[in-house]
């Protein structure tokens, strides 16, 4: 999940400690606020309600695509959970806020229906010491082992190969 889009609106998610974020002055932009600062204001104004899941700040560096991309300046930004982003717009007075919401909650339903390649890779090795803890329990399960033990490591293999990056040349 590298950037979500809400009505041609592009929301870059930013990865730390694990989490993706969604930074201010995207969540401004997308709710349909003229300034960048305003969702910020927003925050301030609500804080004691945010939880620590919900929002924090990062470091941002700003390059200079006219100076062969040199840095110019770093720079903490607040960035928001997909939680954060829509209690932001339940404070939001927008004409887009309502709309934001629902998309917002349609994100979060499918990215938590869907388990991560490493929640299916700890499912499938915790399959494969299961089998091997059941065989070596029972000598009758020995030929139960031997059965079911191969399709579990070709899955647990394949998710491994996923995992693994790849260069996408094109």
């Amino acid at each position: 999940m590298k950037e979500l889009m809400f009505q041609n609106q592009t929301i870059r998610m930013v990865e730390k400690d694990g989490k993706h974020w969604a930074s201010a002055a995207d969540i401004a932009r997308a709710l349909g606020y003229a300034r960048a600062d305003a969702v910020t204001r927003i925050y301030d104004k609500h804080k004691a309600e945010f939880s620590a899941s919900m929002t924090t700040m990062v470091m941002v560096e700003t390059a200079d695509p006219q100076n062969d991309g040199l840095l110019l300046n770093k720079t903490n930004a607040r960035v928001f959970s997909l939680r954060g982003a829509h209690l932001i717009a339940m404070f939001a007075r927008t004409a887009k806020a309502q709309e934001f919401r629902r998309w917002v909650l349609d994100i979060i339903e499918r990215h938590q229906a869907a388990p991560s390649l490493i929640q299916e890779w700890f499912a499938a090795k915790a399959a494969v010491d299961a089998q091997d803890r059941f065989a070596s329990l029972c000598g009758r399960g020995l030929s139960e082992h031997k059965r079911q033990k191969p399709p579990l490591m070709s899955r647990l293999l394949t998710i491994t190969e996923r995992m693994q990056p790849s260069l996408q040349l094109t």
